[in-house]
Parts: C-alpha cells; sequence; structure tokens
C-alpha cells in the first residue's frame, strides 16, 4: 500500500490487531521489528488482538517480558485475544530461558479477555491464596506444554471466569516449587489432558447467586502423579466434580492418607475411571472407587502380581458398575479380586482380565465363577497379554 500513497505508510500504527511471528523474517530482524512495533504504536491500548509466536529460541526472558507488558499492563486495556507460544527447541551455548506469566496481575488490567492461548515455554506463576482472579468477559483458556507453579491455580483461573466457554489443557506440568522447570526436573505432576466444557442456559435460567448462566458439561482428564505431594491432591480436589471421565497414573504418589472422613474427596459426577497403580498396595484406590457412587465403568492396571490388592479395596457396593477391566502384566493368582466385584457390584455385567500369565485351575475357577446374589448372568473374558 506505500507504494501507491505515502499517506498508507504509517497506518499500521494504529491498527488494533498485532499478529506477529518470528519464522516469517530473517534471524535476528524480528527483534528490531518488534522493538519497534510495540515503541511506536500510536495506542497500544486499543489493540484488541494480540499473537506473538516465537520459534527463535535466542530471545531472553527480558526481551519478551518487555513485549509483553507494554500490552498488558495498560490501566485501559481493551485486549480481548491473548496468545503466546514460545519454542521449546533447546539452543547450543544458550541458557534455558523461560517466559513467567503473572496471571492474577494480568488480571487487573485485561478486563475485557476473552480468550487466553498460551503454549509452549511458558511458565504460569502460582496464584496466592488471598488473591480473587477475575476474568469478566473469559470464554476461551487453552493450556499446551506449558508450566503451571502450585495445585491451585488453574481452580482459581476457573473459578474467577463466570463465562468460561471452553477450557482446555494438554501435556502441561504442575509443580510446587517453579526452579524444578528451569532445571528440567520431573514435575510432580503431568496433565495429559483436561478437557471441560460449559453450556449457556436457556434464556431466563439462572443460577441460585445469579452470577452466571453457565452449566458446567462434565469433562475428561488424563493425569500422571510423579512425585508424592500436596499438589496432585490440590489439583484433584479441584476439578472432583468436573470430570466424569479420569485416567490417573500412579495414583499411590497422592497423598490421600491427609485427608479425613469430612475432607475427603467425593467424585459425584464419575462415571468412567482407568486407573494405573504402581507396584507397592494400594492405599490411595479407597479414596477414588469408593468415593464415586455414579462408577459405570473401571480399569485397574497393575505391572506385577496382585499380592494382596483384595485388603485395599473398600468395603462398598457399586450399584452403576457395569464393567470392570484389570490388566496385570504378570501372573494373575488372586481370585479374591474377582470374587469381590462379583460380591459388590450388583448389577456387573462384564469382567474383562488381561494377564501376563494363568494358570489352568485359575481359568477354571473364575469362568466357572457365578455371582452369590440372584441377578443375572454376566459374561467374563479372559485375554493374554
Amino acid at each position: 500500500m506505500r507504494t501507491v500513497s505515502t499517506r498508507f505508510r504509517y497506518l499500521w500504527r494504529s491498527v488494533p490487531a498485532l499478529d506477529l511471528r518470528d519464522n516469517e523474517y530473517r534471524p535476528h530482524a524480528f527483534k528490531k521489528i518488534m522493538d519497534h512495533v510495540v515503541k511506536n504504536h500510536e495506542n497500544l491500548a486499543m489493540v484488541k488482538r494480540f499473537r506473538l509466536l516465537c520459534f527463535d529460541c535466542s530471545y531472553g526472558e527480558p526481551v519478551i517480558c518487555r513485549w509483553v507488558d507494554l500490552l498488558t499492563s495498560l490501566s485501559r486495556s481493551n485486549l480481548e485475544v491473548f496468545r503466546i507460544h514460545l519454542s521449546r527447541q533447546i539452543v547450543r551455548n544458550l541458557p534455558p530461558s523461560q517466559y513467567h506469566l503473572d496471571l492474577a496481575r494480568m488480571n487487573i488490567t485485561c478486563q475485557k479477555l476473552k480468550t487466553i492461548w498460551l503454549s509452549g515455554k511458558i511458565v504460569i506463576e502460582e496464584i496466592p491464596i488471598n488473591v480473587r482472579v477475575f476474568f469478566p468477559c473469559l470464554k476461551t483458556f487453552r493450556l499446551k506444554g506449558v508450566s503451571i507453579v502450585g495445585g491451585n491455580t488453574l481452580n482459581k483461573l476457573l473459578s474467577g471466569s463466570p463465562l468460561l466457554e471452553i477450557f482446555k489443557v494438554e501435556d502441561c506440568f504442575i509443580d510446587s516449587d517453579r526452579d524444578r522447570f528451569a532445571n528440567f526436573n520431573l514435575p510432580e505432576v503431568i496433565i495429559k489432558s483436561l478437557y471441560l466444557e460449559y453450556l449457556v442456559k436457556p434464556s431466563g435460567i439462572h443460577d441460585v447467586d445469579g452470577d452466571s448462566n453457565h452449566v458446567l458439561s462434565p469433562g475428561s482428564a488424563s493425569i500422571q502423579v510423579t512425585h508424592q505431594s500436596k499438589v496432585a491432591l490440590d489439583l484433584l480436589k479441584s476439578i472432583r466434580n468436573m470430570v466424569k471421565d479420569l485416567v490417573i497414573d500412579n495414583i499411590d504418589n497422592v497423598l490421600f492418607e491427609n485427608i479425613d472422613d469430612n475432607g475427603a474427596i467425593v467424585w459425584q459426577n464419575l462415571t468412567h475411571l482407568v486407573v494405573k497403580l504402581n507396584d507397592s498396595p494400594s492405599h490411595a484406590l479407597p479414596f477414588l472407587v469408593g468415593r464415586a457412587p455414579n462408577l459405570v465403568s473401571l480399569v485397574l492396571e497393575k505391572g506385577i502380581m496382585w499380592d494382596n490388592m483384595r485388603f485395599v479395596l473398600p468395603s462398598v457396593s457399586y450399584s452403576k458398575l457395569e464393567t470392570v477391566k484389570i490388566i496385570v502384566s504378570g501372573g494373575f493368582k488372586e481370585m479374591e479380586i474377582v470374587e469381590y466385584f462379583l460380591k459388590n457390584a450388583s448389577v456387573l455385567k462384564k469382567m474383562i482380565l488381561c494377564y501376563g500369565s494363568i494358570s489352568e485351575e485359575m481359568k477354571a475357577t473364575i469362568v466357572d465363577e457365578h455371582r452369590a446374589s440372584g441377578c443375572e448372568p454376566f459374561r467374563i473374558t479372559l485375554v493374554e497379554i
């Protein structure tokens, strides 16, 4: 447009959208362009859409902070879409850098935000317990590959976004120690996936408190707990009423034993549960299967023999449990685990036993086993893995 008329030369200084990515420029040229843009834009407070995609890892955190802070620290910000991606590629001879994002501070200035989408080498700082986060217009929140400090941070964001419609987390990391991310140590919790969707109620229908016309449609989560920590427990408390499908790896690392009966988690909406256990007897299992009254299907996966597993399962009745799948990579010898579900699951329709090895005598015992109750027969399937 500059070739047509010189009056278009500085038109970019008033545009309401900044969409910039460094892979469209020569190395190091993008930094100069970005510095020029944020310095010479006539009114950054009027920018509604900001997208920054960085694939060159040579930028240091101070540089990125300066760019982002200029956009988000304005007192009258009109920002509606905030999208940042920082490549996780490691560059030789350069120190690892991550951008630390303080959403609690951003919440004060960016009240008009509708979309937050973060991915890559970003660390979301912990939101203090005494700080209330409130994004009154936020509808979409997406995280992919980012690191999060503190087990309550996501819960703060969820509870402070009354108009939220989509909440999606993929391959993210949670830890109580922010330095663990910088040192490339394994974080305490890995969220492989977490998807929540909020539906808009019909016009005129509101909650009792009148704050929102959005209702949660229970979603799904897949979580791996790598270390024993309170962070995992905080996260599970946050999503206990939000998911109907849950996959949790290394459940024994969750410190459930620190909760008494009054503070225990109840999974009211959970219908499908997959639990991958450690090799040691699980003391955490009762806090999942024993507190999910609406459980329909259950998968238990363990790496070795099911020694003494019967004794850690809760003494409860499963009134809705229809399918049980047990996966043991080693030998299956414990008949009591089968008898347990036959006795306590009154509407059980199918049991699938996957094993590495099993004796013919045990096979015959399992196949011929009948439920003690007078319910209709169900199907037992034996699968060698």
